[in-house]
């Protein structure tokens, strides 16, 4: 009788056991997901930055480095399928998808696109930009080549169809730079201009002002970005970059391939 009774207690335990053991999840395996990640986007209440420079790996033991402003970082991340979140102290900061090789992540109000290191761009988004280089290499900028295109006239740099026009260029002395802002603020008092805006940025990670004006031309939009120093070299000195658009529409001097284009601004290494 003690005999059956202690067999019960036995199987009975067993089975206990295997429903405990039953009811455990499988970790997730997230190595296909560790590597490194270029960031080929950057857009910030709609407007495009620069992102040149900027990466994050993502590591073995669950930390990632990253570069995403001015100084490196660290955090630790996890994944629920293929959803990313970056956490430091076990606080949320930044979480996103990941779409193939591509992740979009959101963070500090910024919105990061990237792809995965050796990845292989499609020939259609490789086809959809081109770059326009400015007094040989000393910078350049990327435009959407399905609206833009080179002025075969010479008359502009970058023109569409929709009657855009653009001019990209340098400024060669600090002198220059303090007449072309001293200019900015004219343009706010001066007759006939009207819808006259004003513009702080961060272009390339140097201070930039961009202003957005109408008058019997039509729109404008021009961007000076303040380099501080020459960057440029005996032949073609380089304290700024300027970056000038006028056009029928407010949209077409300030829609979102301009604004591409000027975030995408390069400099040499």
């Amino acid at each position: 009788m003690k005999r059956n009774a202690w067999l019960s207690c036995c199987l009975l335990l067993a089975l206990l056991l295997a429903g405990c053991g039953g009811g455990e999840e499988t970790p997730q395996d997230n190595s296909a997901y560790v590597g490194s990640y270029l960031c080929t986007g950057i857009t910030l209440d709609g407007l495009a930055m620069n992102t040149e420079g900027k990466w994050l790996t993502l590591n073995a033991d669950g930390t990632v480095d990253f570069f995403l402003t001015e100084e490196a970082g660290e955090a630790e991340w996890s994944l629920s399928g293929e959803h990313l979140t970056l956490s430091v102290a076990g606080e949320r900061v930044a979480s996103g998808d990941f779409q193939g090789e591509k992740l979009t992540l959101e963070m500090a109000g910024m919105t990061y696109t990237f792809l995965r290191e050796g990845a292989q761009v499609s020939q259609e988004e490789n086809a959809a930009y081109a770059t326009f280089t400015c007094y040989g290499d000393l910078y350049a900028v990327r435009y959407p080549t399905e609206r833009f295109h080179p002025d075969p006239a010479g008359l502009s740099d970058l023109y569409s169809d929709d009657d855009t026009k653009g001019w990209v260029t340098r400024l060669g002395s600090q002198e220059q730079v303090t007449q072309w802002l001293a200019g900015f603020d004219e343009k706010a008092a001066a007759e006939g201009v009207t819808d006259y805006q004003s513009l702080d940025l961060t272009v390339a990670g140097y201070p930039a002002r961009a202003i957005v004006y109408q008058d019997e031309t039509g729109w404008n939009s021009e961007v000076l970005v303040n380099f501080a120093q020459d960057l440029g070299s005996d032949a073609y000195p380089m304290y700024a970059a300027y970056l000038y658009f006028t056009g029928p529409t407010y949209l077409a001097v300030w829609s979102e391939d301009i604004q591409t284009i000027v975030g995408s601004l390069t400099l040499p290494q």
